[in-house]
């Protein structure tokens, strides 16, 4: 144990070497996607707020069920 070599890393090391790929372009268009879907409910009615607000998490009702279902019988 005593000749066991431990690699540390700051965190500038780390995403210096990971770099700035295909995974990093998809983090960036979901989260502007995320931004577009915010800056919409500007100038909507109240019932039409209420509208979207229910549909979106109806749509993360499904989706984490979804893929619980999948992870759990193929993720492992």
């Amino acid at each position: 144990m005593d000749n066991e070599v431990v690699l540390v890393y700051t965190l500038d090391e780390a995403l210096n070497h990971v770099g700035f790929g295909r995974f990093q372009i998809l983090v960036l268009v979901y989260a502007g996607l995320g931004l577009v879907a915010e800056a919409m409910e500007w100038n909507l009615s109240p019932a039409q707020e209420t509208l979207l607000t229910s549909v979106v998490f109806a749509g993360l009702l499904v989706g984490s069920y979804s893929w619980g279902f999948i992870s759990d019988n193929y993720g492992r």
